[in-house]
């Protein structure tokens, strides 16, 4: 007994001189490898998330991580509940994460209200990268949101906008909030595009699908205790996950009776004129049949969630950009005065804006770039494995965000960055266009790299199709004792950066043509 003591005693004592042996090497060789970046103590639990929720400034994320950053450098971590999270504001770290180790970072961490509404993160936006991913993305870039599909669907999106042209000739210059007005133009003309609007049993509901999508958008921006404890999530303590599941129910049952009417041979759009035109799910439907069985798209619900990348997912961006145009425009009269006289020389007085006019405004194309770099939000992205950015350790699931925002208002890069100048768009010898493929990610509005959004061009051109058509048509003015230096600019974050305050102007019709007082 005395012996078997004596070796259990001694095996005990060289256990545990091998445990600190190695506990001592991780210590040692700790100081080898990088460390996680630096950044601002938490509290237990809940980490950092208090400071950033009630910092008794009301001050927007987006201006906290820029505050952080000039204490903090360039890269910081903050843990917010169970999450750590990443923060990098400069163009070479933006470069590492987006283009250098864009395989590691290929993922998002998808709120519970984004996984609901994407049948589980089924939409192209939300799915892992993949053989699978890249078969359907080359099908959206290359068929449906090509050149020539949108195009081809220009009909389509330019009967939505003259008709709410005509209601505003209509409403006698009453006071308009511009947000509500471009999200119903820009909702309508991509729901028309998707899916018609019109088929031959009568008006699809897109009035009620809108409504829809604004009620989902309103619940994705609202913060959520389950996204900052996943452990929660189950139990969706706010609701959230349930209101979203509702709402998407509704969304489901008008998308799959538009796609049931096609597959029943039912929904051939036929314009007022009587010409038949072909929409951007027809095209998805031929695709999905030419490819057969195999095709990624042969599952109706994943088919289904291709067209949320289309339909709700990008108008509430392309609304909150006009509005913002719009307001800088106004506090701006020099650009106010450049872009419409732009617009005279090109459209003339003697008629509305057309699809091919776009290639030909150049200043309008830098008002909206510089109204980008002004207003956008921060980039959202997830480690798939550890990996190291900018020198520091970089664990699997952290979240990574690029923030923007910091980076298009930065003065080591921009000159006076925090005015609206459109010209530096065009003085620029850079090359800084919408697709980020600027080699020192100074201008990356939608991203970069095969995650960048997918819907960019059908964004864009919308967006530039109609605030041009809203500038060209109308005269706008603040209403009575109102000046362009008292816009308010106050933002807030969200899922974007919206206005804090919504613009309301006063719209006065400026043509004669024909098409707009029909």
């Amino acid at each position: 007994m005395a012996d078997h003591f004596s070796n259990h005693r001694n095996n005990t004592g060289g256990n545990l001189a091998f445990c600190i042996d190695i506990i001592g090497q991780k210590i040692r060789s700790r100081g080898a490898t990088a460390s996680l970046p630096p950044g601002p103590r938490g509290l237990p639990i809940v980490g950092y998330l208090p400071f950033l929720m009630f910092n008794g400034k009301n001050i927007p994320l987006h201006r906290q991580f820029t505050h952080l950053a000039a204490q903090y450098g360039p890269i910081f971590k903050i843990r917010v509940g169970s999450q750590l999270q990443v923060v990098v504001s400069s163009p070479s770290l933006a470069k590492q994460v987006l283009r250098d180790n864009e395989s590691i970072f290929s993922s998002r961490d998808l709120p519970l209200a984004i996984r609901v509404w994407t049948y589980g993160g089924l939409d192209l936006s939300s799915l892992p990268m993949s053989q699978d991913w890249n078969s359907m993305r080359k099908v959206v870039l290359r068929e449906v949101l090509s050149n020539p599909s949108l195009d081809r669907c220009y009909e389509l999106r330019r009967s939505v906008v003259v008709k709410a042209l005509r209601e505003l000739v209509r409403s006698g210059g009453k006071p308009v909030g511009v947000l509500e007005l471009a999200n119903k133009m820009v909702a309508n003309a991509t729901m028309a595009m998707t899916w018609g609007g019109r088929d031959d049993d009568g008006d699809v509901d897109n009035e009620e699908a809108r409504r829809l999508c604004e009620e989902v958008m309103a619940l994705m921006e609202k913060p959520n205790v389950s996204d900052v404890f996943p452990l929660l999530a189950r139990f969706d303590l706010q609701g959230i996950g349930r209101k979203v599941a509702e709402v998407a129910g509704r969304f489901d049952r008008i998308i799959t009776s538009v796609i049931q009417k096609r597959f029943d041979g039912k929904g051939s759009l036929i314009m007022d004129d009587g010409r038949e035109m072909k929409d951007l799910l027809q095209v998805l439907l031929e695709n999905r049949e030419r490819s057969g069985a195999g095709s990624p798209l042969a599952s109706i619900t994943q088919f289904k969630a291709l067209l949320l990348d289309i339909t709700p997912g990008g108008t509430g961006m392309v609304a909150t950009v006009i509005e913002w145009a719009m307001t800088e425009l106004l506090r701006c009269d020099k650009a106010m005065t450049k872009v419409k006289r732009e617009l005279d020389d090109v459209v003339r007085l003697e008629g509305l804006v057309e699809d091919h006019h776009l290639k030909k405004l150049d200043y309008l194309d830098a008002v909206v770039k510089e109204t980008f770099r002004l207003h956008l939000t921060v980039i959202q992205r997830e480690a798939v494995q550890p990996c190291t950015i900018g020198g520091y350790a970089i664990p699997k699931k952290a979240k990574v965000m690029i923030n923007a925002w910091a980076i298009h208002r930065d003065p080591r890069l921009w000159e006076e960055p925090s005015e609206f100048r459109p010209e530096r768009f065009l003085d620029n010898g850079r090359p800084l266009d919408f697709v980020g493929s600027s080699s020192d990610f100074v201008y990356i509005p939608f991203g970069s790299g095969r995650r960048m959004c997918v819907g960019f061009n059908l964004a864009t051109r919308l967006l530039k199709y109609v605030l041009a058509s809203l500038l060209h048509s109308f005269d706008w003015k603040l209403p009575a004792g109102e000046g362009g230096s008292t816009v308010d600019v106050s933002d807030e974050f969200t899922l974007i950066i919206k206005k804090k305050k919504p613009l309301t102007i006063v719209p006065t019709p400026r043509l004669s043509c024909s098409d707009l007082h029909a």
